[in-house]
């Protein structure tokens, strides 16, 4: 008797992010290629590779040689991340056109034309092992308050559900067989299950065979309302796997099952792709292997607390702009510093951004007015909290919304006055309004100082020689904060 079940593997992992170089916290291209071809091997007909953004954006080999790697990889589709728009239209519209697999996104469309981003499909039709796949593109709609202002200027974010709605039925009409939605979109994970924008849409939407997530770090496996709901990657340390059993007498999946795969950091990988890994990269190796400062313990980033690394990052800003304070979102930090030997690889590991210092004159009912917004409890649970320096914060998590911030002074214990003038420096995805603190900080007439603010952390080590903070307690809290979902 022939089995009428075929198996589909449908592997994926998310944000990436450029890390194509092995170090302490990746295990680099070639040993994660070792990862997916682990699954694909076993089933080269019936496997699909998704990526759930997040890609391009790396801030040394850039755009392209990204795209190559990804493609090496076996890549079957893509959908845009938030930081795939980083660095404007142009940057992106050269990133797809290079690209030899489907870029999708439904959900976001270009102003002017009201047509999708250039060279973006909203879906693809795959086929697998004889069966037709739908793979449907979506990404967070939180995309303009995690993208610097001017950047994303030329696009808007349309309705997922509505995107979901419209083109599920239109790829089942096409002959999908299965439907898979691949998001850039975040989902939390409690005692009671999922929540969060991923939950939100697919409890909203037509059915569909497997849900895949990404946005931010940790890894999930499981079963929501009976479609596969999956979440890995960040930097090629997962993939998350689901095996689909498709009956072709019933043209449905009848069984499927699901995990996580980590990554074998010592994995070879094809000779192919171990080349590459060594082209792209070695040219950077002196640059990334100097060592800049030592540190004595170990300093591991929390983004919903006070920690040394976050103050750590602050203070590099207030003292390489000359402030009075600095602030800067913790969501772009993540990891952490080990003792012994600091590097460039080191700190480019835990903040893997570079743009530029900026700085501005801020009064001091802007400042609690800043603080407010950043503990109201949406934002808190889109973003976490703000590292600064300069300041002491006093917060009460116990009182409403926008009646948290109990009293601020300076380091000095001086208190900050609301008619008072203090000058400010952040980065320029914060001063263009980054992670939804536009009101304050659109407000504000900010002056680049093209300095990178990478440049101004390797300053700050080789002018100390060690990871340093100045001492002062900067948060004091009553209470937690609401709508906690940071991972880390």
């Amino acid at each position: 008797m022939i089995d009428s079940r075929v198996p589909i593997d449908v592997i994926c992992h998310a944000d990436y992010s450029g890390r194509i170089k092995k170090t302490k916290d990746c295990p680099g291209l070639a040993a994660f290629s070792a990862a997916v071809d682990s699954i694909r091997d076993a089933n080269v007909a019936g496997t699909v590779l998704l990526d759930a953004g997040d890609e391009f954006c790396a801030s040394y080999w850039g755009g392209e040689p990204v795209v190559k790697a990804l493609e090496l990889l076996g890549t079957d589709a893509l959908t845009l991340g938030n930081h795939e728009f980083d660095k404007g239209k142009a940057f992106l519209e050269t990133c797809v056109s290079a690209a030899g697999y489907p870029i999708l996104c439904a959900n976001i469309m270009e102003k002017d034309t009201r047509s999708l981003v250039r060279g973006v499909r909203p879906y693809v039709m795959l086929r697998k092992a004889g069966v037709q796949i739908g793979v449907l593109g979506l990404t967070t709609e939180y995309t303009p308050y995690m993208v610097e202002r001017k950047a994303f200027l030329p696009y808007e974010v349309t309705p997922s559900v509505e995107a979901c709605r419209t083109f599920i039925p239109q790829m089942r009409r096409e002959g999908a067989q299965i439907i898979i939605v691949l998001t850039h979109f975040p989902f939390y994970v409690d005692e009671g299950g999922i929540s969060g924008e991923l939950y939100e849409v697919l409890t909203q939407s037509p059915p569909a065979d497997v849900f895949i997530g990404g946005h931010i770090p940790g890894d999930y496996a499981g079963k929501v309302n009976g479609t596969v709901v999956l979440k890995a990657g960040f930097g090629g340390n997962s993939l998350g796997h689901a095996r689909l059993w498709f009956d072709r007498e019933q043209n449905r999946v009848v069984e499927a099952e699901c995990g996580i795969l980590l990554t074998n950091r010592e994995a070879k990988g094809r000779p192919s792709i171990q080349e590459y890994e060594k082209a792209v990269t070695q040219p950077f190796d002196a640059y990334f292997h100097e060592t800049l400062a030592t540190a004595d313990e170990e300093w591991p980033m929390r983004l919903a607390e006070e920690c040394k690394l976050g103050n750590f990052l602050a203070d590099c800003m207030w003292e390489g702009a000359g402030v009075d304070i600095a602030y800067m979102n913790a969501t772009t930090a993540g990891g952490a510093i080990c003792p012994g030997p600091v590097t460039v690889e080191d700190i480019t590991s835990v903040y893997g951004f570079s743009d530029n210092m900026m700085t501005a004159h801020i009064t001091g009912a802007q400042i609690y007015e800043l603080l407010e917004l950043v503990y109201a409890p949406e934002r808190f649970g889109n973003n976490a909290g703000l590292l600064f320096s300069g300041l002491i914060v006093y917060v009460d998590h116990t009182k409403p919304s926008p009646h948290k911030i109990q009293r601020i002074t300076l380091r000095d214990g001086s208190p900050v006055e609301a008619d008072a003038s203090y000058t400010v420096a952040t980065s320029e995805y914060m001063a263009s309004g980054g992670n939804d603190t536009g009101k304050v900080a659109q407000a504000l007439t900010w002056k680049n100082t093209g300095v990178p603010y990478l440049d101004a952390i390797f300053a700050y080590l080789r002018r100390h020689q060690k990871m340093c903070i100045k001492p002062e307690q900067r948060l004091h809290e009553i209470g937690a904060p609401e709508n906690n979902n940071a991972p880390f």
